[in-house]
């Protein structure tokens, strides 16, 4: 994984393959390494994965600006010399993405948005209140933090929990308003599994909202279609890439 210093922060990301720049961003908690069996599988890509700062291999920080992680990917593809690029993201790994599209649109070619979250209400405060409550995780919940994080898996969960309270980053990170801003062609993707944080009607919101939006939603799954479902979703973002090629030329 290559590592490279990013708005005055070390950062990670993985780099797989070569074809049109697809980068995909993990979810909340999260780092590049829950995407990793899909790097191999999207060969006639160009598959860049960052660790979002503070998360995985980046630098653990205890604190940001709501920004931060919109500016670290632009900075990120200036470091790669990048063309546009298909962007996906996953759970605040869409929210990011969505953000991205806003404000550099010249620089993605496409979104696919994967159990996107537009917002948070007070239901979705506490219920990622208890996914980042370390104190009750089993070892088996642990052991798959370590993995994500390394030993200070610990420290980025209390770390996270703390920034994605700060009223600023949500305000950020609540796109309502700006969703007719996005032109580029946007694959909404879920499974129909609804839970706190990513409420079917987020996604509804979303498609309805966004003017160039498909929406493909796989039956008995959760939130996630790529990890629920990795082949379908894989064949999906072929599709949604071949259509993306096809109506810019």
């Amino acid at each position: 994984m290559p590592a490279v210093t990013l708005n005055g922060f070390a950062h990670y990301y993985e780099e797989v393959g070569d074809g049109p720049l697809l980068v995909m961003i993990h979810g909340a908690g999260s780092s590049s390494v829950s995407l990793q069996s899909h790097f191999k599988a999207l060969d006639g890509f160009r598959v860049v994965a960052p660790d979002l700062r503070g998360m995985g291999r980046s630098e653990h920080v205890a604190e940001l600006p709501p920004s931060a992680w919109v500016d670290d990917l632009a900075a990120l593809l200036d470091h790669l010399d990048a063309p546009p690029a298909l962007l996906y993201g996953v759970s605040l790994g869409s929210r990011v993405a969505l953000r991205f599209a806003i404000d550099h649109p010249d620089r993605v070619r496409g979104l696919i948005l994967d159990g996107p979250i537009i917002a948070q209400d007070s239901a979705g405060h506490s219920a990622t209140a208890q996914v980042f409550n370390v104190d009750s995780y089993s070892e088996e919940r642990k052991a798959d933090m370590r993995r994500l994080h390394g030993d200070e898996w610990e420290t980025v969960a209390r770390n996270y929990l703390s920034i994605r309270n700060r009223p600023e980053l949500q305000e950020f990170y609540n796109l309502r308003a700006s969703f007719p801003s996005v032109r580029c062609p946007v694959l909404i993707t879920r499974g129909d599994r609804d839970d706190a944080n990513h409420k079917l009607a987020y996604t509804y919101e979303l498609k309805q909202g966004l003017e160039n939006a498909r929406l493909a939603i796989t039956p008995g799954v959760g939130f996630s279609m790529a990890a629920g479902r990795p082949e379908a979703f894989r064949a999906l973002l072929r599709e949604f890439a071949a259509e993306v090629d096809a109506a810019a030329s």
